[in-house]
């Protein structure tokens, strides 16, 4: 889990990552942490955060309007406001923040964060592949892939953000993936069934604008497979 805290004064992060230490230590997790002191660093940062802990009162760039920045690139980071300023609170869950932590921070309520931002993470299917550009791998939440396609023995997955190399096959990555979301249209190509615009009998066309082949033989599945992703996501 990749987290972040941020604030301007180096001792606060201190009792925010002790605690953090002392979590992942209970549970046996591991968590990869950057320290920011100001949020304008953080708001420029190219990582990708599975939480922040974000102070308020900051020099140059408060807690809100770095919230504001980094909602423009992540929608789904989970944020914990850290403040002594109890009045922001509701400004803040106009940025759709995750929890509100006042000043001294309470292990318990560190934790109950924690635990809760746990049970969200893991309840969504992820998987890992290469950012070719930064040379780093990234967690790409099942949801955001847009479609797979084989490249020999990599497949590259694509998502709005960008395209990143999966690391083994495609068939590896078949069975990582929810049969009742995605499906195989011919031995290249694994398709979103969300991101699904039209097709017809020979290929699948994606709302990227992107056309994935589909097998004559793999048709009458498909239109099936598709149909039942339809009726469910109505009564959902």
């Amino acid at each position: 889990m990749r987290i972040a805290v941020c604030d301007d004064e180096k001792y606060f992060r201190n009792v925010i990552i002790e605690l953090l230490d002392k979590y992942s230590e209970a549970h046996k997790l591991i968590f990869d942490i950057s320290e920011f002191n100001d949020g304008k660093h953080l708001a420029a940062d190219k990582n990708t955060y599975d939480m922040i802990f974000l102070d308020h009162q900051m020099n140059d760039l408060n807690g809100l309007d770095t919230i504001k920045l980094l909602r423009e690139k992540n929608k789904d980071t989970k944020v914990v406001f850290v403040s002594s300023y109890s009045d922001i609170v509701f400004d803040s869950m106009k940025y759709n923040a995750f929890r509100f932590l006042v000043k001294p921070v309470k292990k318990e309520k560190l934790f109950e964060a924690l635990d809760s931002a746990l049970d969200d993470l893991n309840s969504v299917n992820k998987v890992i592949a290469k950012d070719m550009k930064y040379n780093e791998n990234v967690v790409i939440p099942e949801k955001d892939i847009i479609y797979a396609q084989a490249d020999n023995i990599y497949a590259y997955i694509v998502t709005a953000e960008g395209t990143y190399r999966y690391i083994n096959n495609i068939s590896a990555l078949e069975e990582e993936l929810r049969s009742d979301y995605f499906f195989r249209s011919n031995r290249s190509y694994i398709v979103n069934l969300n991101y699904v615009n039209s097709y017809d009998k020979n290929e699948i066309t994606l709302s990227n604008g992107q056309k994935a082949v589909l097998s004559k033989s793999k048709y009458k599945d498909f239109n099936s497979c598709y149909l039942s992703y339809i009726k469910r996501s109505y009564m959902e």
